[in-house]
């Protein structure tokens, strides 16, 4: 092959700016979900247990907290995973210099961002749907 026709299969700077973009800020979605899961639920279990109402949480609730419960106690297998995810973008798009590089930087970080989205929506809710029946419960009682 001569060096033109691999200088035309290399994609653009341009393209590989936006998968290094694309593929770091869905990296970092997954790093602020593991996050939440490690430091703000945690939270919320206390408040839950201050105001004893562990026996009856939602099943989402329940869910969340053993999430945060595993992530908290297997810590040395998420962090390595996570610094892998903000890992990956780099190598298909820099060092690699491939059209598939970029492409799976650009479709991991626009998958990431999605699912991190559904994911703290979902915390978000499963965590305050136990608040607003506890307010409820305290109102109906005054």
């Amino acid at each position: 092959m001569t060096q033109s026709a691999i200088a035309a299969q290399r994609p653009s700077v341009a393209w590989r700016v936006v998968g290094v973009f694309s593929g770091l800020l869905g990296g970092l979605g997954w790093v602020l979900l593991l996050g939440i899961l490690a430091f703000i639920v945690p939270r919320f279990e206390e408040i839950f247990a201050r105001f004893q109402v562990t026996g009856g949480l939602p099943w989402v609730t329940a869910v969340i907290i053993q999430l945060s419960h595993a992530v908290r106690n297997w810590w040395f297998l998420f962090g390595p995973a996570a610094a892998a995810v903000l890992a990956a973008p780099l190598v298909g798009c820099i060092w690699t210099r491939t059209p598939g590089g970029v492409i799976a930087a650009v479709v991991f970080g626009m998958v990431s961002v999605l699912a991190v989205a559904v994911g703290i929506t979902v915390i978000v809710l499963g965590l305050f749907m136990p608040l607003v029946t506890l307010i409820q419960d305290v109102g109906n009682k005054t």
